[in-house]
């Protein structure tokens, strides 16, 4: 088999095909217009073919060129990524992450940069799923989730903790409905929200209409727009509540249901997701606790 041209040489042809031009060519890859121009006079000796045409000291890339240009360099880009790939062993400083998806937006994502900025090294994959998962065929460290499926028997199981639930609208709205006669926002993905929360408060509101949404995030968006009353798990709605938003007439009450994070090991054997699962902990502690 006929050995193969260099490295560098294919590199500088590809470098100043791009830029049709030697001295361009040169000055990118930090050599002189000499060595770019032997490079390239090497390879046009070793394939015997014009790969350009040298005309009033300007250069234009014949089409055997051009079609060699291009193959040459998705070569090279991959090679430089396979490198880069074997010396920098990304799976050390990406982490992968599935949350529910109300809890994604709601919560997670605006303080996510929180966390970014004290983990600077890491790499931040977030994706949206709620349910059952394959944590091993999907690639994922961490699943956020709350606990009302049934998950792999190995996952390691982190407790965030207990899930709490109210009814939340905007200030402006229980202000024209004194008398609790409220439009009802529901969600399909938690068609018994408002029948939970009524067993576990003992209250009965009344209802003058109701709305139905996808998600709850959709809810608790038309919530703060002033088109009725939401069932909000407090985690969910913490920002509007400070932000005065939205109010919770009722205060909140617990469920049966933990969120919790699924692992495959146990957190503390993997330092970038005992040092994710530990951040949320602390960063949740007020939601869960102050019910």
């Amino acid at each position: 088999m006929k050995p193969l041209p260099s490295l560098s040489s294919l590199q500088s042809f590809s470098v100043a095909a791009k830029h049709q031009s030697f001295t361009k060519a040169a000055n990118e890859l930090n050599q002189t217009h000499g060595a770019v121009s032997r490079a390239v006079k090497q390879l046009e000796d070793y394939f015997g073919v014009l790969l350009f045409e040298r005309r009033n000291r300007r250069l234009y890339i014949t089409s055997k060129g051009k079609k060699f240009a291009e193959q040459i360099t998705i070569l090279l880009e991959q090679i430089e990524d396979a490198c880069e790939e074997l010396t920098s062993s990304p799976s050390d400083h990406k982490l992968a992450i599935s949350c529910e998806p109300s809890l994604a937006m709601r919560w997670l994502m605006p303080r996510l940069e929180e966390f970014r900025t004290i983990h600077a090294g890491l790499d931040i994959h977030l994706s949206t799923a709620g349910g059952p998962i394959d944590l091993a065929e999907n690639g994922i460290d961490i699943a956020i989730r709350r606990s009302d499926f049934k998950w792999a028997e190995d996952y390691w199981v982190t407790d965030l903790g207990n899930e709490a639930i109210g009814p939340v609208c905007s200030p402006s709205y229980i202000e024209k409905h004194p008398d609790l006669n409220w439009t009802l926002l529901h969600t399909r993905t938690r068609t018994e929200a408002w029948h939970d929360w009524k067993q576990l408060s003992n209250q009965d509101i009344q209802c003058d209409n109701e709305k139905f949404f996808d998600h709850f995030y959709f809810s608790l968006q038309a919530a703060v727009a002033g088109m009725g009353v939401a069932i909000g798990p407090k985690i969910l709605v913490e920002d509007d509540l400070k932000n005065d938003l939205l109010i919770a007439p009722f205060g909140f009450k617990e469920t049966s249901v933990n969120y919790v994070a699924l692992s495959l090991k146990n957190p503390t054997s993997n330092e970038k997701v005992h040092a994710f699962i530990n951040w949320m902990q602390n960063a949740s502690t007020t939601v869960f606790l102050t019910i």
